[in-house]
């Protein structure tokens, strides 16, 4: 296991890509201090205006034109009219992708987003490339994007998501159902009381955590003050995210409850400890944080697609309850906060489908297959890459 290497691979930071990435890097390092983590931003395979122009397209879509975006999403006649263009697009990166390897000389490639996944599959698949590929999916979303017969092995989230990738012709050894990887600091229980005491709150009155994602998507506004009209006592913590408009908004307002405006924090796991219930767009770090702390989700807002898969998972298993609309999220909490015994019955469904140890179980994946490989095969990808083997290695 001494001095092996791996790449991870997600796309755009300060997204549930990147923190899942960051969650297994962390694992890695700390089960063995001499392994070299290489985690790697996709989206700098292309040009900074096509980034900029592809970020600006999605958020015009999901904020204004979300059928839109639901038609596209895992559509397959989509996919189909746009394989042609993927090629060319994958085939363009492939130098990069090259230089990356010759580089960072990698055991295993991991992957917590579908496009650097199908990147790295087409190059594996041309070069006859010996590293293992692992796909990490971060939603309960197996959409068309990830499927590729390069891909070693797929960890998913989910039985139901495992079956659907069978169902697609997956063999069931190349599909691992363990959990979608968090920071393991939300394993770990911490100091509640400490916790209120520097927030202000009291634990003794039920607190409610509000989060629009890193971004503060959403009407939180409407949500904000539509619960502030709740008759029972109750405490807001809002998570704005890098949101500074909506901040700003909620400093200048004044409530009836207690209500702690927060931007961008790293204390989410304390927040969440504390928490009686979490109101949230589903995306898949999100409900796998609030699963591992076992606190019940009011979804709101789910983007079509993705989050629409993950709100539909947790409301099949009975482990969420949605709001369809910013109007209706009064009148949920309140039901929930006068019937304790249905938040209790939520937070048991949630102990059932958490996967709290998710990073750890993925990185003895990934130690187990660079343990396997040979690594004089591993860098035979064509004219000029083989000048990066391992007979040059001076690694520790």
């Amino acid at each position: 296991m001494l001095g092996r290497q791996f790449l991870l691979m997600h796309i755009t930071t300060n997204t549930g890509h990147h923190r899942a990435s960051r969650a297994i890097e962390s694992t890695l390092k700390s089960r063995d201090c001499s392994v070299r983590v290489s985690s790697v931003d996709a989206s700098q395979f292309t040009s900074r205006i096509v980034r900029w122009a592809i970020a600006r397209s999605y958020y015009s879509l999901i904020h204004h034109q979300p059928d839109v975006w639901e038609y596209l999403y895992d559509n397959p006649a989509v996919y189909r009219r746009i394989q042609f263009l993927q090629a060319l697009l994958h085939r363009y990166h492939s130098a990069k992708f090259q230089r990356l390897l010759e580089q960072v000389r990698p055991d295993v490639i991991a992957c917590t987003q579908a496009y650097p996944c199908a990147v790295a599959a087409d190059f594996k698949k041309r070069h006859g490339l010996k590293i293992p590929l692992v796909g990490i999916l971060t939603d309960h979303a197996p959409h068309l994007y990830w499927f590729h017969e390069a891909v070693d092995v797929y960890v998913v989230p989910s039985e139901q998501v495992k079956q659907r990738f069978v169902t697609r012709g997956v063999a069931p050894s190349r599909v691992r159902v363990l959990g979608i990887p968090i920071d393991p600091e939300f394993s770990r229980a911490t100091d509640s009381i400490s916790t209120a005491q520097a927030f202000g709150l009291d634990l003794k009155e039920p607190i409610i955590l509000i989060m629009g994602g890193g971004g503060g998507f959403g009407r939180i506004h409407d949500i904000v003050t539509s619960l502030d009209s709740l008759p029972q006592a109750c405490q807001l913590i809002v998570l704005t995210g890098t949101n500074q408009s909506l901040l700003r908004w909620l400093n200048r307002q004044s409530f009836r409850h207690r209500v702690v405006p927060l931007g961008y924090v790293n204390q989410v796991s304390q927040l969440m400890d504390i928490s009686t219930l979490l109101i949230s767009k589903p995306g898949g770090l999100t409900i796998s944080e609030a699963l591992v702390k076992h606190l019940p989700v009011v979804i709101v807002n789910p983007i079509p697609g993705q989050e629409a898969y993950n709100a539909r998972y947790l409301l099949s298993q009975g482990a969420a309850v949605e709001a369809g609309a910013p109007e209706m999220v009064r009148q949920t909490v309140r039901d929930l906060l006068d019937n304790p015994d249905r938040l209790t019955a939520l937070r048991q469904h949630l102990v059932q489908l958490a996967h709290p140890h998710a990073a750890e179980d993925i990185a003895d994946l990934l130690f187990q297959l660079a343990g396997v490989q040979q690594p004089s095969m591993l860098y035979d990808v064509g004219q000029g890459a083989g000048d990066a083997g391992r007979g040059k290695d001076k690694r520790c």
